[in-house]
């Protein structure tokens, strides 16, 4: 890494290769070179070492996340969600969250991007970022109204279909009246 950090490019690709080849348990290493070989054009071999990288129990998230950016600049957007995904199920980062819910939204897959918000929300309130918990909390009210329709929960009060009205009157909070009071009215 001191090589590469002091822009001796050559050097380290020489260094990272002689890693993984002689251990091919190293994805870190494996990590790094890929970077290395997308940052020189060569997308072909960098998305090989991503995917021997991914392998590895601790940089594996950021070998899919790594991909992911190399599927995307390469137009393949299906495969580069996918691999985001797997990187945001293995380490749930909020840069990582947000590029996912945008994706999602550009590919119009409400529900999922409401998912993806829900978690931002809840991330932010656990750190207390009350900027990024107003812009989860807009965005969620937009994805609201644009999931009505598809998302079990939200259309399924008056939804004709049993499964969707089920569905959402598990996941709607119970009000709880204090013991002893009668509601009189209807």
């Amino acid at each position: 890494m001191a090589q590469e950090a002091r822009g001796d490019i050559a050097q380290a690709l020489t260094s990272y290769d002689e890693a993984v080849r002689t251990d091919t348990t190293l994805g870190r290493a494996a990590l790094r070179l890929g970077s290395l070989r997308a940052r020189m054009g060569d997308r072909e071999e960098a998305e090989l070492l991503y995917s021997h990288a991914t392998s590895s129990p601790d940089v594996g998230a950021d070998a899919y996340y790594a991909r992911a950016l190399l599927r995307n600049a390469g137009q393949r957007r299906k495969e580069a969600v996918l691999d985001l995904g797997e990187a945001v199920a293995l380490d749930p980062r909020p840069e990582r969250l947000r590029l996912l819910g945008t994706w999602y939204v550009e590919a119009s897959l409400w529900p999922a991007a409401l998912g993806i918000y829900r978690a931002l929300l809840a991330h932010a309130q656990t750190s207390g970022d009350e900027a990024a918990q107003r812009d989860a909390r807009v965005t969620i009210a937009a994805l609201s109204w644009l999931a009505s329709d598809t998302d079990p929960v939200l259309a399924g009060i008056s939804s004709p279909d049993w499964v969707r009205r089920s569905l959402a009157r598990a996941a709607r909070p119970r009000k709880r009246e204090p013991q002893g009071v009668r509601k009189l009215t209807p």
